[in-house]
């Protein structure tokens, strides 16, 4: 007699058959999926997040197997993606660049109530007036936080606001009731990203969080340079050639003023310089020597002009001028 094995073959549930196919449909419609660990965000902030993310991107927080299967029959490089895949996560899936659906989420600004341990994310301020709080025990935490009350109509009264943590401080554990009495929310909730997988490529999270602000004099910094450096090469091209061209014709009135060239354009300044020296020579000489000519008393603040003259041309060496290098930018970033 033969013994026959029976293998009973395990039935998938339909719903995990819909989730994988649903998610396999939202990874082949999306450009970008990002990876964030929500392993104890609080479920009331996740989904304010999905509020606002309404419309460009769809959250979704299922099961790291189920999600696997998923991305590799959609073609995604698995291999790239599994040592992020652990814990609790939610994704992301969005046509839009991953940097702007990060950037984004900084900005969220999603505030809880203070547990102990945590550290105040802005000013901690018990403010004056009606806690509406039944006197009580409650009188003695007041007391531990140094918050001035008194009773009025059996209810605690704070008399005057009172900063009991700063930015950064530790935040005292029995000013907790309290805050959740009062609706104050002091601890900021930030959504943590693993890794974005846009296009075939995986970017780990320090890579994902950009200091826009940085960037901006970043690349404010490297069009003065560049500008400056294209100036002092006369670099030919429109943006460059303003400035270079107008240089160049202050330079040579200014040489031709020096060397007496005349011409309808240099002629005033010819004449101005020609005087200007004749009259320091009458100014050296006079006293010692009588001409019958009196010295203008212009002359005396002629050595102060040829010094700024001086510094000028000093400045013209260095490079543009700051109104120059505006103008520059201006014509560059439109």
């Amino acid at each position: 007699m033969m013994r026959m094995s029976v293998i009973e073959e395990r039935k998938i549930p339909k719903w995990k058959i819909d989730e994988v196919a649903s998610l396999e449909e939202k990874l082949k419609n999306s450009k970008t999926v990002i990876i964030a660990d929500v392993q104890g965000f609080p479920a009331d902030k996740l989904h304010e997040i999905r509020k606002k993310l309404r419309n460009i991107a769809d959250m979704k927080v299922t099961r790291n197997t189920l999600f696997l299967i998923a991305a590799k029959r959609a073609g995604l490089d698995v291999e790239k993606l599994e040592k992020y895949i652990s814990g609790t996560n939610a994704f992301i899936f969005t046509n839009e660049n991953p940097f702007s659906i990060s950037i984004l989420l900084s900005k969220f600004k999603l505030k809880r109530y203070p547990m102990p341990g945590d550290k105040a994310d802005e000013e901690v301020v018990i403010p004056a007036g009606d806690t509406g709080m039944t006197a009580g025990p409650i009188l003695s935490t007041f007391g531990k936080l140094k918050v001035q009350t008194k009773v009025q109509d059996g209810k605690v009264h704070v008399v005057k606001d009172t900063l009991i943590a700063k930015p950064g401080d530790p935040i005292p554990p029995e000013a907790a009731p309290i805050l959740q009495k009062l609706g104050i929310m002091p601890v900021y909730v930030k959504l943590k990203l693993k890794a974005a997988y846009h296009e075939n490529l995986v970017i780990p999270s320090d890579q994902l969080e950009l200091n826009v602000d940085q960037y901006r004099s970043m690349i404010a910094e490297a069009a003065r340079d560049s500008l400056a450096l294209g100036v002092e090469i006369a670099y030919p091209v429109p943006d460059v050639l303003k400035i270079t061209i107008g240089r160049a014709y202050t330079r040579a009135l200014a040489i031709a003023a020096e060397a007496g060239y005349i011409t309808p354009e240099t002629a005033q300044m010819v004449l101005t310089k020609a005087m200007s020296k004749a009259y320091a020579v009458l100014s050296a000489i006079s006293g010692k020597v009588d001409l019958g000519v009196e010295v203008p008393k212009a002359i005396q603040s002629a050595p102060q002009e040829s010094k700024k003259e001086e510094k000028k041309e000093e400045e013209e060496k260095k490079g543009p001028s700051d109104e120059e290098i505006a103008g520059g930018l201006a014509s560059l970033f439109g």
